[in-house]
């Protein structure tokens, strides 16, 4: 997935309204899915390589410890600049989603895990796009025979909490002092886990009220519009489909939309970074013209970042691609993501966040 910087738009106003039309030649299924949509497969991802961590500590291949950490139970650190804590201490790690390696400290730093994080690669899961910056981060001490013997700092691409963190040791290696971080985002339920999909025939299952998200779409044009429905997204249990598929190639491409509802809390000046997971189309048949924008992302009303086709659809299975933009915020700041209309076409998106920039 790839992107791209186009002239301004106008800020485009939003409201809610009820949808249930025929969609592409068809009505939309039960599940709330559009005629020619193929329900994707989603790839196995990273999780947490506790065999590869477990036996560095074993065989001593990690960084030996600076002095003796106490095993006493710990207080609670100062979050690091760009993170808050999410939970910890406690005595399991993550087993978790969007895995991108470990380091090995000699203290138990905080501040140095999240320095570690702030500059670790991105993952690259395709040779034009990314899996994305480190947001989360596990710090916990391994104690092997009842001595501290490792700070272990695991990196990740996708926030995650406690409920993963299930993990407390093998044989003689214990897990303690486990605490979790995320790196904050002004974008509050940008995984979209707020909407309750309520499956009907007439409604589709998409169009349900959010405290975060405001649909527009002209119930006019009934090939354009935006879903959220109950599929496994980049994570979570939901995730967003931008759906086109107009019925003659001389349709008009209405600008069916999705904007945050609620005060972004920008400082004025401040650099922030928009980071968003999006895929492929899986629209199927493929159109023969695969040029234009899948979906747009508008900040204050200008089109900054395009989501755009990588190749031809796959139908076995959907990738995340993260693609991001830097922006600077000037206070009452906007954000919409608006649909393509360049051709037919069911992407997904999820996983979106407003970062400070921290590089």
């Amino acid at each position: 997935m790839m992107f791209s910087t186009h002239p301004s738009l106008p800020i485009l106003w939003v409201a809610a309204i009820t949808f249930s039309h025929v969609v592409y030649g068809a009505l939309i299924s039960a599940d709330g899915t559009p005629s020619g949509f193929v329900r994707p497969s989603l790839p196995a991802r990273n999780k947490t390589d506790f065999t590869g961590i477990f036996s560095a500590i074993k065989n001593h291949k990690v960084t030996p410890l600076h002095g003796r950490d106490s095993l006493v139970h710990r207080d609670v650190p100062p979050a690091p600049n760009f993170f808050s804590l999410t939970f910890g201490p406690i005595n399991a790690a993550n087993n978790a989603d969007g895995f991108m390696g470990f380091v090995s400290l000699p203290t138990f730093d905080v501040d140095g895990c999240a320095e570690h994080c702030n500059t670790r690669a991105f993952l690259t899961s395709n040779p034009l796009a990314n899996g994305g910056p480190c947001i989360f981060f596990n710090l916990w001490t391994a104690v092997v025979n009842g001595t501290a013997t490792a700070n272990i700092c695991s990196m990740y691409t996708t926030v995650t909490d406690s409920s993963t963190a299930t993990n407390t040791g093998q044989g003689d290696l214990r897990v303690t002092n486990s605490l979790g971080s995320s790196r904050i985002s002004l974008i509050q339920d940008g995984s979209f886990q707020d909407f309750t999909c309520i499956i009907t025939q007439t409604n589709g299952c998409p169009f349900v009220p959010s405290a975060f998200w405001t649909r527009f779409f002209d119930p006019s044009v009934p090939y354009d519009f935006v879903l959220v429905n109950n599929f496994g997204g980049h994570s979570g249990t939901s995730s967003a489909d931008f759906f086109f598929g107009p019925p003659t190639l001389d349709s008009p491409a209405a600008g069916s939309s999705l904007t945050y509802a609620l005060p972004l809390g920008t400082i004025p000046g401040t650099t922030y970074v928009i980071s968003l997971f999006v895929t492929n189309s899986n629209l199927f048949p493929a159109p023969a013209n695969l040029t234009g924008a899948l979906m747009s992302v508008l900040w204050n009303g200008v089109d900054v970042l395009d989501a755009v086709q990588i190749g031809p659809e796959t139908f076995n299975g959907l990738t995340f691609f993260n693609i991001q933009a830097t922006v600077v915020a000037e206070g009452d700041d906007t954000f919409v993501l608006k649909n393509g209309g360049a051709f037919a076409h069911a992407m997904f998106v999820d996983d979106i966040a407003l970062f400070q920039k921290w590089f």
